[in-house]
């Protein structure tokens, strides 16, 4: 997290930790709730709901799990109000996927940690085509032709930095005892 933020008012803080967590916690809700209108009216009120109560969210801890929770009990909530809907999981089921997502997203933090090392660690014209091939503006063929080069050539670099990424990846992950 960016730490652009005034440390002594709460408010910043919050707004930081916030939009630093937005997509995951609305993943989150999306998949405790089908239903697009339910997850997002309970987007909205969870939201509220952390700013009411950002003042007990304990400094030092996790943000997200924070949120996570504050969004699964809003959820159940939600649920429980419309409990004449034969179409609605129960407190349990939302109990175990809100389990599954939280797992699920640590797994998926440390992956992306790993990666983001990985690919610190190519070599600066990887680093290049990579940049170049995940971002909008230009075609790989158009930055064929700026390096000099066929988009076969590309493709092929390409597949080869994938290739050394995923080992990357994979290599650093069970360094850390994680499969």
């Amino acid at each position: 997290m960016s730490e652009n933020f005034s440390e002594n008012d709460p408010h910043e803080q919050f707004v930081a930790l916030y939009v630093e967590h937005q997509v995951a916690i609305r993943s989150f809700v999306r998949t405790l709730l089908p239903n697009p209108a339910d997850a997002e009216d309970v987007m909205q009120t969870a939201s509220l709901t952390m700013w009411r109560r950002y003042e007990q969210f304990q400094p030092g801890t996790s943000f997200r799990n924070w949120a996570f929770q504050v969004a699964k009990f809003v959820a159940m909530k939600h649920v429980a109000r419309k409990a004449c809907d034969r179409h609605r999981f129960s407190d349990e089921t939302i109990n175990l996927l809100a389990e599954h997502v939280e797992q699920r997203d640590e797994q998926l933090e440390r992956q992306r940690r790993a990666l983001e090392h990985c690919v610190e660690q190519l070599a600066g014209d990887d680093r290049q085509v990579l940049a170049v091939c995940y971002s909008a503006g230009t075609t790989l063929t158009e930055f064929a032709e700026t390096v000099e080069r066929t988009p076969n050539a590309i493709y092929k670099q390409l597949g080869r930095i994938r290739a050394a990424l995923v080992r990357c990846v994979q290599h650093r992950l069970q360094a850390e005892g994680i499969t």
